[in-house]
């Protein structure tokens, strides 16, 4: 993707103008925009057709490059493919989402259906359909909008008051205008309408902790009235992360068929919020974390281990705080390279700690570190931090599926294990069926011959034990996909 900034004089003048224009500058730029995004709605089927697009459904193929979250890091990165549907009924704030697939040592077949009081999160390989207390329509919709311009135009058309115009740029030779829009969720998105066909070609945003997101709309075709694009691209970072292909699209046809849970599917408990919370698993053993990540915290003799390196370790350290106030954090243990297991790192150096990773990941520790600085220790096989009772064993239980290199941490006198990315136990319910990233850990304990009772991961808030683990392998469904 060739993008070359001509121009950011809206942008410019909001920081720098005088207090005499300080009106006119922010009015222009609303003008511009609206006379923009008229432009845009027209070529995209027209304010009569995309008011009428009350539903839509889509089946595509997903191509994805595991940027930053590959066996190994650095290029090239993996690829794998997944199924995915998808059903909108805008008006009634209907949502039905599916991916099956296999990647990153998981094998997946998944659902979620956001209908009111309806709605549910399914798996089908494990049989089972959970309520969820809080459905979220805009959360879950979200990304199917962001890679649809017919949506993102629908969503200018409600919106058009809050959309700027910053600027124009070439993008491949072309030249385009550039709008904002803000959704009900998530950052604030740039919109690139190439200036002759006025069709949205590019947009862009920033997501921690993952950085420059870039999204390429291509070969666009009408469908009843509508221009739809057939191809999509997404890059992190400037590299290349999935690619859609659209298998079919349908406009304003009926979506009641797709939100009734099937009748063979197990009833469990409802999936709510996961709260962020501090939670004494052992004396002196804290699991601090929400909302999917998770991370624990080992008080030793004069200092502490904290173990996970998820987003949000500066909000669980600050808890940690609130437990063992006189303690500093000696110890910064990052389980694997993953783009989503690293960010802690900044907030690490920070606390001036010693972070604990693989030499094989230096380079990716320390870009997210953002500092030079960061003090590192690398390990290989297995290191003990602490003696006596109060240990904590690391060991690599690596190669996996999953990641060539990823560390465990074993306190032997708790018999806890803290894992990441390979015993991903349901929120509720009963264990989902082993993927194959479990087996190869389940494989990793035995040879080790850990004993313990307490198993915790970066994900989640449940403690599992081996009971849990050994039911997730004697699964139907674990066997039937090859998982064991």
């Amino acid at each position: 993707m060739k993008r070359k900034i001509i121009l950011l004089v809206a942008a410019a003048a909001l920081l720098t103008g005088s207090a005499q224009g300080a009106d006119s500058v922010p009015l222009k730029a609303v003008n511009k925009a609206n006379e923009v995004i008229d432009a845009a709605i027209e070529a995209h089927g027209g304010a009569d057709a995309l008011d009428e697009l009350k539903t839509f459904v889509q089946e595509s193929k997903f191509t994805n490059h595991a940027v930053g979250q590959s066996r190994k890091p650095g290029k090239p990165w993996d690829q794998n493919q997944t199924d995915n549907f998808v059903a909108l009924d805008i008006e009634n704030e209907i949502f039905v989402g599916r991916v099956a697939g296999q990647g990153g040592g998981f094998t997946f077949d998944g659902g979620t259906i956001i209908n009111g009081e309806q709605s549910y999160q399914i798996d089908y390989r494990g049989n089972t359909a959970a309520p969820i207390a809080e459905p979220d329509y805009d959360t879950n919709s979200g990304p199917t909008i962001r890679i649809t311009p017919a949506l993102l135009m629908k969503q200018l058309m409600a919106r058009r008051q809050t959309s700027h115009w910053l600027g124009e740029a070439e993008v491949d030779g072309r030249p385009h205008d550039i709008i904002t829009l803000v959704m009900e969720v998530g950052p604030a998105l740039s919109l690139y309408i190439d200036r002759q066909s006025h069709m949205l070609t590019r947009m862009e945003r920033v997501l921690p902790p993952f950085g420059q997101v870039e999204y390429a709309f291509l070969d666009y075709e009408m469908v009843d009235g509508i221009a739809l694009n057939q191809r999509f691209k997404l890059f992190v970072n400037g590299d290349l992360n999935l690619v859609i292909d659209e298998l079919q699209q349908k406009i304003n046809t009926p979506v009641e068929q797709y939100t009734t849970v099937p009748s063979s599917m197990q009833p469990i408990p409802e999936v709510t919020p996961q709260d962020f919370a501090s939670n004494e698993i052992d004396e002196g053993v804290f699991l601090i974390g929400g909302n999917g990540a998770y991370g624990l915290f080992v008080e030793m003799a004069d200092h502490v281990v904290a173990i996970g390196g998820t987003q949000g370790a500066a909000e669980r350290i600050k808890a940690l705080r609130e437990e063992i106030p006189d303690k500093p954090i000696r110890y910064g243990v990052l389980t694997h390279h993953h783009s989503d297991h690293v960010p802690a790192t900044a907030d690490y150096a920070a606390e001036g700690t010693i972070v604990i990773t693989f030499k094989e990941n230096e380079e990716v520790v320390r870009a997210a570190a953002g500092t030079d600085d960061v003090k590192l220790q690398f390990v290989e096989d297995h290191l003990t931090l602490g003696s006596g009772d109060r240990r904590v064993e690391l060991y690599n239980v690596g190669p996996t599926p999953h990641a060539e290199n990823i560390l465990i941490a074993y306190l032997p006198k708790e018999g806890i294990i803290f894992e990441a990315d390979h015993f991903p136990q349901a929120q509720t319910g009963p264990m989902p069926p082993a993927v194959p990233a479990t087996v190869a850990f389940a494989a990793a304990l035995d040879r080790l011959d850990l004993r313990y009772s307490k198993l915790v991961g970066a994900h989640s808030a449940r403690i599992g034990s081996p009971a849990d683990l050994e039911a997730m392998l004697a699964h139907p469904s674990a066997a039937a996909t090859g998982s064991r």
